[in-house]
């Protein structure tokens, strides 16, 4: 549909007003395909967890060509993005959402310079009708990850005179991890072990939820790195020199590759699914997303790693 170009274009932005702007489709069948394609766009949340794993792990002296591997990777972040949502648009489109191609009819108004007084009315309107919609849900669901990540805070050891105390990186007793939502992380591991992460990376998937970039800073909660969105270099540092308990590296290239297409999958935004709900007027299609896309990225990363692995580049 040529009217979904540009809120298909819009998300790699953001998606929040990528789904706004799908509103000038007039076949709503039409528009929950964009709607549902639009969250597969690789936006610019999903940067800094790309640039952070890309500087970590992958190497950075080695070219293919005239083009670094890093920047191939991140090329291929963006091709394998726009692709799915291709393919996830072609699929509803011949399935769940059938509908005929309505032609594409553009009348074109008389343009005139638009009333700043208008333009203002608009804009607050607009503004408490998506605060009134979309933002109790973001605001309930923020809380609700804020506590799960904050609480209950660890106990605090006294310290003996004279003791001598050793800050690890990565050490367990970091206060999100006593926290409920680093213990489901801690959980997690069993299910992402298959596509090659533990237990800290599922925490910082947990932490995702609030917002996709927010991946970067929980991962430098747990390693006890504070500042992390601001400056990833002691993150990227840690990451490199993590080890497990046999002395393999914990993080290696094909991880964090298997890591960056779950990424490009996940629906990890409730900003996004706030959205959804507002825009279809139902739990229905959010939740569908929801699972959808989680599944797909799971199933794309483990995929990812085990071929990698059988391949021998693990």
């Amino acid at each position: 549909h040529g009217k979904a170009f540009v809120p298909l274009l819009s998300g790699y932005a953001c998606a929040i007003p990528a789904i706004l702007g799908t509103r000038t489709i007039s076949s709503f069948r039409d528009r929950l395909v964009t709607i549902l394609m639009i969250p597969y766009m690789s936006c610019s949340a999903r940067l800094p967890i790309y640039v952070l794993l890309i500087t970590a792990l992958m190497p950075s002296d080695e070219r293919v060509g005239p083009f670094t591997v890093g920047g191939l990777v991140l090329l291929g972040m963006y091709l394998l993005s726009t692709a799915s949502a291709i393919v996830v648009g072609a699929i509803y489109k011949r399935t769940i959402l059938r509908s005929p191609t309505p032609p594409l009819v553009l009348e074109l108004p008389p343009y005139r310079l638009p009333r700043l007084r208008n333009t203002l009315l608009a804009v607050t309107d607009r503004t408490m009708d998506f605060v009134r919609e979309a933002g109790t849900v973001i605001l309930a669901m923020t809380v609700i990850l804020w506590a799960l990540l904050s609480f209950p805070r660890p106990p605090e050891a006294p310290a003996e005179a004279g003791a001598k105390v050793e800050v690890v990186a990565g050490a367990e007793d970091a206060p999100i991890v006593h926290s409920i939502g680093g213990r489901v992380g801690v959980a997690m591991e069993p299910l992402l072990r298959p596509m090659g992460q533990e237990w800290r990376v599922g925490i910082a998937i947990l932490g995702s939820f609030a917002a996709r970039e927010v991946m970067v800073s929980t991962l430098g909660l747990v390693y006890g790195i504070e500042g992390a969105d601001d400056d990833d270099r002691p993150l990227r540092e840690a990451m490199r020199e993590a080890r497990e308990p046999d002395g393999s590296r914990r993080y290696t290239p094909l991880r964090g590759l298997a890591l960056m297409v779950f990424y490009v999958y996940a629906c990890l935004c409730m900003s996004t699914v706030a959205v959804v709900r507002r825009e279809t007027r139902s739990w229905r299609w959010p939740i569908f997303m929801f699972v959808s896309m989680t599944t797909i990225a799971y199933v794309a990363a483990t995929l990812t790693f085990q071929v990698g692995r059988l391949l021998g580049f693990e």
